[in-house]
């Protein structure tokens, strides 16, 4: 995990890191799906279905006759540990932020 998430986690109580665990390891996003989805389907915009942003998916899919989109994909296989690293640490904080609200 990474350390940034770690220091989120120091901030909540030990039911609330209980909580933040159970979310967190049900949204979590894994380097190696995001990956093969970018390399085998990125043309289509698969990867992108899979982070949640439909609108970018769907643009690849419509322009994926161009292989436009394929090429993008496949430098962003190469990108996929900083992309999921970074989506993975917005979900910890927005799981964060809805923990604090319910205090």
């Amino acid at each position: 995990m990474d350390l940034k998430i770690i220091e989120i986690q120091k901030q909540l109580s030990e039911n609330e890191r209980n909580v933040f665990s159970y979310k967190f390891e049900r949204q979590k996003k894994s380097v190696s799906t995001y990956a093969l989805l970018a390399f085998f389907l990125g043309g289509l915009g698969a990867h992108k279905f899979y982070f949640g942003q439909i609108g970018i998916g769907v643009l690849y899919a419509i322009f994926v006759w161009t292989f436009i989109p394929s090429i993008v994909a496949l430098i962003e296989t190469f990108l996929s540990g900083d992309a999921v690293k970074s989506k993975n640490l917005k979900i910890a904080q927005e799981i964060y932020e809805e923990i604090k609200l319910l205090r």
